[in-house]
């Protein structure tokens, strides 16, 4: 189920990737917005689409350029290429600006290749439907902020694939590996919403992959809550070395009191940084957890600081203001 349909060239792109240095972030000129583009579906705006918006921004981009959308219901599968990094992509709001695609499970509604990524006041979503992978975003790349955007679908809903991410505020749904991929990312405050059929086998809300002790990659959830109907897990290892934190987080009685699976990673447990820290809720009892759980004591939750985790250098300290 699940990750097993996904492309098996999976691994072939994420190392090609990182050999050449893909999504190196890189200055952006400071935190100036160096021009405005609009898109607007009436015809205020230089666009009514947003992917032509995208193609015009120039090829190896070195300045902030702001992308706003006016509120409406966008029906395209919208991708930004690796040599366009340095655009903000701004909604007006997140209930009122949205970009929704889901022909086939083989269709990302949106993805972004580049470093040094602002996206804020949007919903992205895959309509596909249960029958197999369908993502709502993938987001490559060192230095992509999130602020304030709903991730809404079924299977893989949110690819988080590669690079240095930070989420806020922001809403993610789905019910099987919903947040997966390889990313060192933070999510701060966000709602993980599992919605699982009755009809269904038990979901899981996290899949992440990490190959060695030394990869730097795993997801850091501060703060936030799981809400959802069914029963789900809080994840299963995508990797033999499988890093996720849950911090500060209200966990309803949503997720089972097993809490985490090794899948197809058996035998590898004791490597798996798998961990809740100062958890709330009905969910957060963690006397049923699996044994091989991290204790808070067996980790340095210092190192899963925000600053520590993925500022280190004040990178999110200098971004262009965004509306929160």
């Amino acid at each position: 189920m699940g990750l097993l349909h996904r492309p098996m060239f999976f691994n072939l792109i994420v190392f090609i990737g990182y050999c050449f240095c893909f999504g190196r972030a890189i200055d952006c000129g400071g935190n100036k917005i160096a021009q405005t583009i609009i898109v607007d579906q009436q015809g205020k705006g230089a666009f009514t689409k947003i992917q032509p918006a995208i193609d015009s921004v120039k090829m190896n981009n070195d300045r902030w350029i702001k992308i706003h959308l006016n509120p409406g219901t966008y029906v395209e599968s919208v991708s930004i290429p690796d040599g366009k990094p340095c655009i903000i992509l701004e909604g007006s709001d997140r209930t009122t600006t949205k970009i929704t695609y889901g022909d086939s499970k083989a269709t990302v509604t949106f993805f972004s290749k580049p470093p040094n990524m602002i996206f804020s006041g949007i919903t992205f979503e895959n309509t596909y439907g249960t029958e197999g992978p369908a993502a709502a975003a993938k987001f490559n790349g060192d230095k992509v902020a999130i602020f304030n955007c709903n991730f809404v679908g079924y299977q893989d809903t949110l690819f988080d694939a590669s690079g240095i991410h930070y989420y806020k505020n922001c809403y993610i749904r789905g019910e099987v590996d919903f947040i997966w991929g390889e990313s060192r990312s933070y999510y701060e405050n966000c709602v993980l919403d599992a919605r699982q059929s009755s009809s269904k086998p038990t979901g899981f809300i996290t899949a992440q992959r990490r190959n060695s002790a030394n990869d730097q990659g795993g997801f850091v959830f501060k703060g936030g809550k799981i809400t959802g109907v069914g029963k789900v897990l809080l994840g299963r290892a995508y990797g033999p070395y499988s890093r996720v934190i849950f911090w500060n987080t209200d966990i309803s009685a949503v997720v089972l009191p097993l809490g985490w699976d090794p899948w197809q990673h058996k035998g590898h447990e004791n490597n798996f940084i798998f961990a809740e820290v100062d958890c709330t809720g009905p969910g957060s009892n963690t006397q049923g957890r699996v044994k091989w759980e991290k204790k808070p004591n067996e980790i340095n939750i210092n190192e899963y600081s925000l600053k520590s985790f993925i500022n280190q250098d004040g990178w999110l300290n200098n971004l262009p203001p965004i509306s929160l």
